[in-house]
């Protein structure tokens, strides 16, 4: 009777990992990079922006004087401009039909009190309503503040491109 509890709460436990697993599938930490439960979040939320195609939502994660550096652009400074970034290319999205999804690898962080950075890479993947797929990788540096509010939001963010693998 009692190995049969243990089999049963170890399938329990297994199942919930797996479950938890799965739902981080979005944000993938490094070993070595610390959980952080502000910037994680961040992170999540940005997913969750780009699968609803919400620019609302996407933009709300920066802060009002935030500095956006998409490449070959000049500098975004404030969270009204970032929104209109992402309206644009949301709206371009819809347009086309596609669904898109971002997910995010973080190699370093550093984190005090009020102030951080995360190095990464996204991937970036579209899908056709044929349901064709597409994907792109980018490296990006952002930093993040805790806010005035307790919440803490990408202060910069910059990106680019990763080189294409040499067979694609």
């Amino acid at each position: 009777m009692k190995t049969k509890i243990f089999l049963i709460l170890v399938a329990l436990a297994w199942s919930v990992s797996a479950v938890s697993a799965q739902s981080s599938a979005d944000l993938i930490l490094e070993p070595g990079v610390l959980q952080h439960k502000g910037l994680d979040e961040i992170y999540r939320n940005f997913s969750k922006g780009y699968l609803k195609l919400d620019a609302a939502l996407v933009a709300g994660l920066y802060g009002e004087t935030a500095a956006y550096l998409v490449p070959g652009d000049d500098i975004k400074i404030g969270r009204e401009k970032i929104l209109a970034d992402f309206t644009r290319f949301f709206d371009s999205v819809k347009k086309s039909n596609e669904k898109i999804a971002i997910s995010f690898r973080i190699f370093q962080r550093q984190a005090d009190a009020n102030l951080a950075y995360d190095v990464g890479v996204y991937t970036l993947v579209s899908t056709s309503e044929k349901g064709e797929s597409r994907q792109g990788k980018g490296k990006f540096v952002v930093v993040a503040r805790r806010e005035k509010d307790g919440l803490w939001r990408f202060q910069v963010d910059g990106y680019s491109d990763l080189p294409k693998p040499p067979d694609a």
